[in-house]
């Protein structure tokens, strides 16, 4: 665990699922600086550890989070803008950008449990995870034109990939805020349960994953990460990684337990 007097970022490894909980709930887990820090070190200490089959990411309380906090922003107001400019392209190309590079080139399934705010960084780690469950009461907002600041953390590209350029504008223009189901009509979550629901449909999930094909989850991660490539060279990336599997213990033990009309039972090898 990496704490701070700004916030803590928790970090728990049971039964396969790594939790990260981004905890400042005081303040709806608004990252500061040393929040972003501490979750880029417990992302990259968590998912090269064998046995991290499933990254959980969470708030502490009724919230995901509500985005960088604008108070420690406030703070640079007296530099001038020469200075403004590298401070925070800085904070974003030190901080922000290797998370959300992390999630996307994990092995492991990456889960978004969604509650409350989930708003400009909380939105972008929620939407570079590859599963978003939302309870009822979770809010969304790209937040960042709020700050006349275009966002970060991958929001332009992920938003145009699942919604299409004019969707992902107006989003990202407006910064209004959308409610759960709307973000479930955009495909920007998988699953909306109420809060009573919520921790059981979490644990379900994780449970589900952690007890899956490892390496075939992360092959299939991999080739809609270069979905956009050309078809020939997709075709040559799926003749590979189905050869990959093809050669693990999990395809063995599927192709057995199929014969046999059993349920398989998957070791992640």
């Amino acid at each position: 665990m990496k704490s701070n007097d700004s916030g803590h970022i928790l970090s728990s490894l049971e039964r396969g699922v790594a939790t990260l909980t981004m905890s400042r709930p005081s303040r709806r887990n608004a990252y500061t600086t040393a929040m972003m820090q501490a979750l880029r070190e417990a992302v990259e200490g968590v998912l090269p550890d064998p046995e991290c089959r499933v990254l959980l990411l969470r708030g502490d309380g009724a919230s995901f989070s509500a985005g960088g906090d604008v108070h420690e922003f406030s703070q640079s107001l007296p530099l001038d803008a020469p200075a403004r400019l590298a401070t925070f392209r800085a904070l974003v190309e030190n901080w922000v950008n290797p998370v959300i590079l992390a999630l996307r080139h994990a092995h492991q399934p990456v889960v978004a449990a969604v509650r409350g705010d989930c708003v400009g960084y909380g939105l972008s780690l929620m939407l570079a995870s590859d599963i978003a469950i939302a309870a009822d009461d979770a809010v969304f907002s790209t937040a960042g034109i709020g700050l006349a600041q275009p966002g970060a953390g991958g929001q332009s590209h992920f938003l145009v990939r699942a919604l299409g350029e004019r969707r992902a504008r107006e989003l990202m223009w407006s910064a209004r805020r959308f409610d759960a189901h709307e973000a479930k009509a955009l495909g920007l979550v998988e699953r909306v349960v109420t809060v009573a629901e919520f921790d059981d449909a979490v644990e379900a999930e994780v449970e589900r994953l952690a007890s899956g094909p490892r390496h075939g989850w992360a092959e299939i991660k991999r080739l809609l990460n270069t979905s956009g490539q050309p078809l020939a060279q997709q075709l040559a990336d799926e003749a590979a990684a189905f050869g990959r599997c093809a050669a693990t213990q999990d395809f063995a033990e599927a192709v057995t337990a199929f014969i046999a009309r059993r349920k398989p039972k998957f070791e992640g090898r």
